[in-house]
């Protein structure tokens, strides 16, 4: 009883020590390992040996193969690699940068065996000839000069490019914004090559629709009367006015606006302007969008004048415009030119008229005040006549109803415009220039002609069944040695007359305001077996 007893006892002890025994083998088992991992921690970590760098080869030479109508040292001035530098990919890629850049290559290569540089190129071929091909409404004389390329220029993909936009260019602004070009490359012998431009006109872009939004005082269709832009219809076939322009776009909104300033509105202005190219690419719909503002009646006119020889208050009875009018700006701007030309007449040829206006936006109404500042009478200091290279200055001269020392009179320099354009003798829209001279009250008259030819040749002939053959010829120079004489001769020939006409007119004669003209003839009449 006694015994079963203690070996009951002695058993949970011997397994208490059976685990404390492992535990402990464990915990030690470990402490080796944890020292191990540390030590390890603490050496440092060995790196790889990093590979060498490769050893830059230094170039030794350069050859180019390849070339056929440039030479290689033309070729190896346009790279920036040279003898004796190291080789590098970055100086291979900038060589392909250089000659490519020049544009004389379709393709370039380079390569490198031990310092010996290699570049490969193939040179764009010339062009041979501009060959135009389906272009009717617009001649080869009015194309060729616009682009770029030529024969015996070097091909170039940019420069066929920016003329295929060029010639389309040209048919836009003929309003055929559907045409199309299509450029080709014919391969020649010796890197030669034609170049083909196939052009696709097209039909001429009309305006199919004006559409006008905003406007309230006035109609749709009274706006469309005064835009020069006009809507397609059969009965304008012939009309040059529905086409779109985008020039003429432009104009039709000043033509707007200058209706609504003659009408009142002081405020106007187009907010937008659209064109939109339909679907089909055939015509436009033009959009404009407009806001009128309020109109506007003239308030007090009023003239102040700081030059003495003129009355503000009676200047002001003599203007064109009245209190309560509606405002018009074409009738400010005509009076400002009226004003300027009354002070020129008498002699104040920089005096300056401005307008002062005075907007009232209660009442609606436009005060205006017309400043004429202070300015001394002028006279005439010099006059100038330049441009002529056959034609003697006192032909110009004796033109002029004013002389060097006169009182300037804007009327008087008017009719000496008018007096030399009459002549015939040089281009017309000429004007004689105003500049001030070495003093305030002094002015400069410029005459900067163009001179025209003035000769004239005519031949004629003609059958008759009684005089058989008729020649008739004449020959006329109405500026005879750039004196301002007219010169002619008349000669006629048949079977039955003979005649000759020598004429010779001088308008100033003896530098006077006389002319003289002489006639010299002879007739032949011979009317024997002439029934």
């Amino acid at each position: 009883m006694n015994s079963s007893l203690s070996d009951r006892t002695s058993c949970p002890r011997t397994g208490l020590r059976l685990a404390v025994a492992l535990l402990g083998s464990t915990v030690l088992a470990g402490v080796p390992q944890a020292a191990l991992a540390q030590d390890a921690a603490a050496q440092p970590v060995p790196t790889p040996a990093a590979a060498p760098a490769p050893a830059e080869e230094t170039i030794q030479s350069i050859t180019v193969n390849g070339a056929q109508r440039l030479e290689p040292d033309t070729i190896r001035s346009y790279i920036k690699m040279r003898v004796g530098q190291p080789y590098t990919q970055a100086s291979a890629d900038q060589v392909l940068k250089d000659l490519y850049a020049t544009e004389l290559f379709s393709n370039v290569s380079v390569s490198n065996n031990a310092g010996a540089v290699v570049i490969e190129v193939k040179e764009n071929p010339v062009i041979n000839r501009i060959i135009l091909e389906g272009n009717k409404r617009i001649k080869n004389e009015k194309i060729l000069p616009e682009i770029k390329l030529a024969p015996r220029q070097i091909f170039t993909r940019s420069k066929v490019r920016a003329d295929v936009t060029r010639i389309i260019e040209l048919y836009k602004r003929q309003g055929r914004f559907a045409a199309s070009v299509e450029p080709k490359m014919v391969l020649l012998d010796q890197n030669r090559v034609d170049i083909v431009f196939e052009v696709n006109e097209g039909p001429k872009s009309k305006v199919r629709l004006i559409n006008i939004i905003g406007n309230e005082a006035f109609s749709d269709s009274e706006l469309k009367g005064e835009m020069y832009t006009k809507e397609a219809r059969f009965s304008r076939f012939f009309s040059s006015g529905t086409t779109y322009d985008p020039d003429r776009m432009a104009f039709d909104q000043q033509k707007l606006r200058q209706y609504y300033l003659t009408q009142g509105y002081a405020d106007f202005r187009v907010v937008s302007a659209v064109a939109e190219l339909t679907p089909d690419k055939k015509d436009f719909i033009l959009t404009y969008v407009v806001e009128e503002g309020p109109r506007f009646k003239f308030g007090d006119i009023k003239v102040e004048s700081q030059l003495r020889d003129f009355d503000g208050e009676r200047l002001a009875k003599q203007l064109p415009m009245k209190k309560g009018d509606w405002y018009n700006a074409k009738m400010v701007e005509d009076t400002i030119d009226r004003l300027n030309e009354t002070l020129g007449a008498f002699g104040y040829a920089f005096a300056d008229v401005r307008p002062d206006y005075n907007r009232n936006k209660e009442d609606l109404t436009m005060g205006l005040t017309f400043q004429i500042a202070e300015a001394p009478r002028v006279y005439v200091e010099r006059i100038d006549v330049n441009g002529n290279t056959l034609t003697q200055d006192k032909v110009v001269r004796r033109e002029f109803r004013l002389a060097e020392g006169d009182a300037f009179n804007s009327l008087q320099v008017k009719r000496s415009t008018a007096r030399i354009n009459s002549l015939g003798y040089f281009q017309e829209k000429f004007e004689v220039e105003q500049k001030g001279g070495s003093a305030p009250d002094r002015i400069v008259l410029e005459a900067n002609v163009e001179e025209k030819p003035t000769g004239q040749l005519q031949l004629s002939a003609g059958y008759s069944s009684l005089e058989k053959l008729i020649f008739q010829g004449s020959v006329e120079q109405r500026n005879f040695r750039g004196r301002g004489q007219t010169i002619g001769l008349n000669l006629a020939y048949s079977q039955y007359s003979k005649q000759v006409d020598v004429s010779f007119t001088e308008p100033y004669l003896f530098d006077r305001n006389v002319s003289t003209a002489v006639n010299i003839y002879r007739r032949d009449l011979n009317s024997f077996n002439y029934l």
